[in-house]
């Protein structure tokens, strides 16, 4: 199976509670307060973060990782039983879903349906059909009013008739049943009895009685209220394109499921779903995932292809025989079987990162390795022997380059080894890289010491090979032979020339910047839009959604603008009316105008400059799956995420705000956007309870005569077929539209009296809270933002140092600082901790080799060596450190040892047949430079296409190539020049007389090589 993106969050439990009508305080303390306080201890629970607003409370747990989700949803459901909450308050889960939930999007359109008759079609008819699919676990469904059956009563006709509101509620309440009488027999069969009362329209809720008169006289609904279909009191709206209120359902994935199994099983019973639509109803699709993997595969296909033919073309030029060549290239479908046989065993999904990761000069290295070195050999030797004694040869020299292609490999999946202890983000992303790379490796070494020599003694076996030297390698010999004696006449100069440029390198990367991962290009633009002031209706919101939509729409780059404002009706996005999300498809980059040059940054600068004369909005600009990802990982929608803890929501606000001044003020911290948490108009009820009691009324019979007369409340529940749909009873809305209005409802009273509420309460117009974040039971301000034109890293120190230096915290107050930039501290750390586990575990590995440790420090300092030019290559590139370039630095300090074993240990055998030092390091190094320069130039190449590509699905790639191909340039050139005069300079052996005789199998395979 395939992916775009691994599974990034640890196991969440969503716990979401609905309390219609009630405000962001009393959810507070009523419902999250108290869930907080059970969910508080349960095992591997890591984070408890809660959300709070008008009608809604949303609490998620975070669990650490492995933890299995069913085990943990089990244990909150078990706490959520002991709270102590309001009795019509239902907690509930969200789906067992992970970050990347969302994995289609459609919408519904008819000319002959409203949108809450569209709304009806998919929440009973659609969203069924596609629950069926396996791997698919639920359906958001947003847009369209839901439909209701509306009791608006009239204060004036229940005063004529003598009732009160709670009889009307009652009434209605208790007249939506069915009973069964048992059975009777008749002619030998069993006859069932059943009373059937269920209410089937508004006929028959204008028929309830609500009570007599004392003449008898039935006073039914329908005298006292007027019964009407209407919407549901909406949660947010959904636009699309000029279409201000569109119907529209989103697919969500199972957590642990492949989401492109899933879609490919969608895609197959797509056309029947769409069969099974109401006749007029049309269905379009808005966002399928597998989009994404497609391009993103495409990316990856065309860079591997790129890749192999480079590879190919490398090897011809090098060995210049295309049948050694195509022998090598043998190993490429051999390594990438054993990886994905691997991965299959290992049930782990090929994303992106993993197939990325390969490097087919990489794995044709140890293939290079025994092809030249037996090619070589039979070249040179084996003119003049016979088919035994050349296949004895043939083995030799198979044997010889062994060890240390055996040994190379080791200390290349040695550095790989470190990255499965890696925790979190960094874990899941990276370590099925590892899992490819040390499988690919395995059986690219297995291949290269087992089937290309059998493979050759049949292509040489009869007729020995006629070595012809490439002009490339000739050229370069010619170079290289007077530098590196002048290199072995100053090993010391050399030694220190060095130094200083590795020093200079360190000095170089101090100055990169960081961040956490390249984001990878998605296609599309999720912008987020704030409005002010906090307080916005509706359909004040709805305006301006659409002036924002026909604004985007003007962009010939743009194919499709979906709105959001608030969130669905169930509360599983929890957002206010202020709260506007777009998602924004565009067409590929190179299809765009001149003027953005395929740049989607100067696209966004544009919108953004387009959309600023909208008064009173605030922008954040991201991508649709990223921003999943930062909620996910930090509870708030942003890249960069300040978080104010305190208690008090007036000073929390001053301080937030304080923030993000500072952080607008800051270099490259852009779209910065300051959650309010006041400023919500209210109007209050407070009830003087000693006025009450005197009419013998208490606060709870005042409450519910509130909460029905103003807000409504469902009393029973319509059912219509399969669709079942809510009973709402409440006043006529001139009765309840102004605090004026609201004082002059008419209370009864236990005597029969009937009071305006003003006499019983104080009705005041207050400002309250509009949203209450909180993170381990403190509540929160949060400022978001982006980073663009500077590193993450050091644009939060800036921010840090000036909000440290300019905002004096009151105590008790705190800022932390999360989002990306702390994935990407916890990455550091973990990084710190890794690269000196490799570093030490490659010395081990050389010294098991080698036998010294001098020859082990030796062919260890090929690593700074491939350093300097990976921190090069990152800065001329204009590339920031990261997760990614720190896995890049990882694997190339493998690939650098390994060119250093094959150098090192061929010197060292020249000496161990009885060749002088310095004429061992000098023939040795001649005779080796075509392998190493080989095995080095076709693994940059293999990378090359993914350093420089710039499509879909590259980004995340890019550092990781970049740093490669960057070290291994610089790691061949001073291998070359370096590494033979630390190993004249430092070995061990006093034997470093420049006129030692060298062995005769040393001189000849010197004079052949330098032919």
């Amino acid at each position: 199976p395939l992916e775009a993106y691994p599974e990034l969050s640890n196991p969440q439990v969503r716990i979401i509670s609905l309390y219609p009508g009630k405000g962001a305080e009393e959810v507070e303390k009523l419902v999250t307060i108290p869930l907080e306080k059970e969910l508080y201890g349960i095992p591997k629970e890591t984070a408890l973060r809660s959300l709070s607003l008008y009608g809604l409370s949303v609490v998620t747990l975070t669990f650490s990782e492995g933890t299995d989700s069913t085990l943990a949803r089990q244990r909150v459901l078990e706490r959520i039983h002991q709270a102590s909450l309001p009795g019509d308050v239902q907690p509930h889960l969200e789906p067992d879903v992970g970050s990347l939930r969302e994995i289609f999007r459609y919408s519904l359109h008819s000319p002959y349906y409203s949108p809450m008759g569209l709304r009806s079609v998919q929440q009973w008819e659609v969203e069924k059909l596609f629950r069926q699919i396996p791997g698919v676990i639920g359906v958001v469904n947003e847009g369209g009013p839901t439909k209701t059956y509306q009791i608006l009563v009239d204060p004036h006709h229940l005063r004529s008739h003598d009732v009160t509101l709670q009889e009307v509620f009652a009434a209605i309440e208790g007249s939506n049943a069915t009973s069964g009488g048992g059975f009777m027999e008749r002619n030998g069969q069993a006859m069932i009895v059943r009373q059937l009362g269920l209410l089937q329209g508004t006929a028959d809720i204008e028929a309830v009685v609500v009570k007599e008169t004392e003449g008898g006289i039935p006073i039914r609904v329908k005298d006292v209220a007027d019964v009407r279909i209407g919407p549901m009191v909406r949660r947010g709206q959904v636009g699309q394109d000029r279409e201000d209120d569109a119907v529209e359902g989103i697919v969500l994935l199972r957590r642990g499921e492949n989401p492109s199994t899933v879609l490919t099983a969608l895609k197959e019973r797509l056309p029947e779903i769409i069969s099974r639509l109401p006749a007029g109803v049309s269905f379009q699709t808005l966002y399928d995932r597998s989009g994404l993997v497609e391009r993103t595969l495409e990316t990856v296909g065309k860079n591997v292809t790129i890749g192999i033919t480079l590879v190919l073309l490398f090897l011809c030029v090098f060995l210049v025989d295309f049948g050694s060549a195509a022998v090598t290239a043998i190993v490429i479908p051999l390594s990438i079987l054993v990886a994905f046989i691997s991965l299959t065993i290992l049930d782990v999904p090929a994303n992106l990162l993993s197939l990325g990761a390969i490097d087919f000069g990489i794995l044709v290295d140890s293939a290079v390795v025994m092809t030249e070195n037996i090619v070589r050999r039979l070249s040179d030797e084996g003119k003049d022997l016979s088919p035994r004694e050349r296949l004895i040869l043939l083995s030799e020299s198979a044997r010889e380059v062994a060890g240390p292609i055996i040994s190379g490999i080791a200390v290349i999946i040695a550095t790989f080894l470190p990255i499965f202890t890696f925790a979190g983000v960094e874990g899941r992303l990276f370590r099925p890289l590892a899992i490819t790379m040390v499988t690919a490796l395995i059986g690219a070494g297995l291949a290269a010491i087992t089937i290309i020599p059998v493979i050759l003694s049949f292509l040489y076996g009869k007729k020995p090979p006629t070595e012809k030297e490439s002009p490339v390698v000739t050229l370069a010999r010619r170079i290289y032979r007077p530098a590196l004696k002048w290199s072995l006449r100053n090993p010391v100069l050399v030694i220190c020339l060095a130094a200083l440029s590795f020093g200079a390198s360190i000095l170089l990367f101090l100055n990169l910047g960081s961040e956490f991962l390249p984001h990878l290009e998605e296609g599309n633009i999720w912008l987020r839009a704030t409005v002010k002031p906090g307080s916005v209706t509706l359909e004040e919101s709805v305006k301006v959604a659409r002036e924002i939509r026909l604004k985007l729409l003007d962009y010939e780059e743009v194919t499709e603008v979906l709105s959001q404002v608030g969130g669905p009706d169930d509360g599983t996005d929890p957002a206010r009316f202020a709260d506007q999300e777009f998602y924004i498809e565009l067409k590929p980059a190179n299809q765009w105008r001149k003027k953005f040059g395929e740049d989607k940054q100067r696209l966004i600068a544009d919108m953004r400059e387009k959309l600023e004369v909208i008064p009173n909005v605030g922008y954040y600009f991201t991508q649709y799956i990223q921003t999943t990802l930062d909620e996910a990982l930090s509870g708030v929608q942003g890249s960069l995420v300040a978080k104010v803890s305190g208690n008090d929501l007036a000073t929390l606000e001053k301080l937030g705000q304080k923030v993000g001044h500072i952080m607008t003020e800051t270099p490259g911290i852009v779209d910065v956007i300051v959650d309010p948490l006041l400023g919500q108009p209210q109007v209050s009820i407070k009830i003087d309870r000693n006025k009450a009691a005197r009419y013998g009324l208490n606060v709870g019979d005042l409450r519910d005569l509130v909460e029905i007369a103003i807000g409504g409340k469902t009393a029973t529940t319509a059912i219509e077929g399969e669709r079942r749909f809510d009973v709402l009873v409440r006043l006529k809305e001139s009765y309840r539209e102004s605090p004026a209005a609201i004082e002059h409802i008419l209370v009864d009273t236990p005597e029969a009296m009937k009071i305006p509420l003003s006499q019983l309460a104080a009705v005041e117009e207050t400002v309250g809270a509009t949203q209450i974040w909180r993170d381990a039971g403190s509540r929160l301000a949060t400022i978001r933002a982006n980073v663009r034109g500077r590193d993450l890293a050091t644009a939060v120190a800036d921010a840090q140092k000036r909000v440290a230096n300019q905002l004096k915290l009151p105590e008790g107050y705190r800022v932390a600082w999360s989002g990306e930039f702390e994935r990407q501290q916890e990455a550091t750390h973990q990084l710190a901790v890794v690269v000196p586990v490799t570093l030490a575990l490659i010395i081990v590995i050389l010294y098991l080799a080698c036998g010294t440790l001098t020859g082990a420090l030796v062919m260890f300092s090929v690593v700074p060596l491939a350093a300097i030019g990976a921190i090069l290559a990152l800065y001329l590139t204009g590339t920031y450190f990261s997760i990614s370039a720190g896995v890049g630095f990882i694997a190339l300090f493998g690939l650098a040892v390994k060119n250093g074993i094959l150098l090192v240990s061929f010197i060292s055998e020249l000496r161990h047949e009885g060749a002088g030092l310095a004429r061992a390091v000098y023939n040795g190094a001649l005779i080796r430079m075509r392998p190493v320069l080989m095995t080095a130039t076709i693994a940059a190449v293999g990378l090359l296409p993914a350093a420089v590509s710039t499509e879909i699905g590259a980004q995340s790639q890019r550092p990781f190539a970049i740093v490669i191909i960057g070290g291994l340039i610089s790691c061949t050139f001073l291998t070359l020049f370096v590494l033979p005069a630390i190993y004249l300079r430092f070995s061990p052996s006093t034997r470093r007389s420049a006129d030692s005789k060298p062995t005769e199998k040393a001189d000849s395979q010197a004079e052949a090589s330098t032919r």
